[in-house]
């Protein structure tokens, strides 16, 4: 007799108001926390693929500053900036000046002969 009642007693419990009421709470609380979690995923994912992104490119970056490094150590490179930088030339090469400095005292004692005025006017529109 006491697990007829006992049945009776749950069968009343799961088809009453407040059990429904419980359930529906467990099931929108669940709900919200699945949401949340789908969200939040969704956010790492994005920005995974925002990092993975930025580490391609940080890649390709490393590679050329590589490559530029690779060619600033080569017999190459460091010739033509001596030829640049020191005047430098190989065995046998002459090196012509197209410069000369007599042109150019003649050119600062012209304009130092000029009046103010004049100064000024070539200044502006020559």
């Amino acid at each position: 007799m006491r697990k007829g009642s006992e049945e009776n007693n749950f069968k009343r419990l799961y088809h009453s108001n407040i059990a429904t009421i419980v359930i529906f709470i467990v099931l929108v609380f669940s709900f919200i926390n699945a949401t949340k979690e789908v969200v939040l995923r969704h956010g790492i994912k994005k920005e995974i693929n925002r990092l993975e992104e930025q580490f391609n490119e940080l890649n390709g970056e490393k590679d050329n500053l590589e490559n530029l490094v690779s060619y600033l150590e080569t017999d190459e490179y460091i010739e033509e900036e001596a030829r640049l930088k020191l005047n430098l030339s190989k065995p046998g090469e002459k090196q012509i000046n197209l410069a000369s400095g007599n042109d150019t005292n003649l050119d600062i004692k012209e304009v130092s002969e000029l009046s103010n005025y004049n100064k000024w006017f070539n200044y502006f529109f020559k």
